[in-house]
């Protein structure tokens, strides 16, 4: 069933509806749980990497994954409130195919891509893959060597838990700049991460799910 008709079933497409964000009586951009949202620049994204770079390398990747799985984490929380105020149960309670109908939703209105998740190997090998077009970061850092979307990771990393109630782990392991579109994540529990983690922008990313596949 389409993403748009599934939400409908279930009476939730209202969340999805109309404009993304709306302002608070501050006149702030709020998200639907209330929370206030501010929007930068490419511009203004890269001078805070170059600061935070400068001042202790590597940083920036952490730094991003940690707030991106924060992020994630209140995005879902954002769309429980949000469900609540409709009556309607919680994401955990939910199909996971509206939850994923929600999540890339949000993931394109704040502008971090065009997102699809495949789980086409949740059932039998226990991870699920994610891809993103037109990724906010691959167009940000162009002069960045190596992966740049830690942040949208966490998001997933942190959204993922959270509808599970596991702990749960993401790296991206393939990016357009170094193949073909799209970037691509894998989520699955952090042990199982950690036996393709030393291998990442070593190997394909069909290498490395073929290995997880195993």
């Amino acid at each position: 069933m389409p993403s748009a008709d599934i939400l409908a079933s279930l009476g939730i497409d209202p969340l999805i509806a109309g404009e993304p964000f709306t302002r608070d009586s501050a006149g702030h951009l709020v998200d639907p749980a209330g929370t206030r949202v501010v929007l930068v620049r490419g511009e203004t994204t890269r001078g805070f990497r170059r600061v935070l770079e400068a001042e202790q390398p590597g940083a920036w990747d952490a730094a991003m994954k940690a707030s991106g799985t924060t992020c994630g984490t209140r995005i879902a929380t954002g769309l429980d409130s949000a469900l609540a105020k409709l009556g309607k149960p919680t994401l955990a309670a939910l199909p996971l195919e509206a939850c994923l109908a929600l999540l890339e939703h949000s993931v394109a209105a704040y502008g971090w891509g065009r997102l699809k998740i495949d789980l086409t190997d949740a059932a039998a090998h226990g991870f699920v893959v994610a891809r993103i077009d037109h990724s906010f970061s691959v167009e940000s850092f162009a002069e960045v060597d190596g992966f740049v979307d830690a942040m949208l990771a966490g998001v997933l990393q942190g959204f993922f838990a959270h509808i599970s109630g596991q702990n749960l782990a993401c790296e991206e392991i393939a990016c357009t700049r170094r193949g073909p579109p799209p970037c691509i994540f894998v989520i699955t529990d952090p042990e199982r991460l950690a036996t393709i983690s030393p291998l990442l922008g070593q190997e394909t990313a069909d290498q490395l799910l073929a290995r997880l596949r195993q």
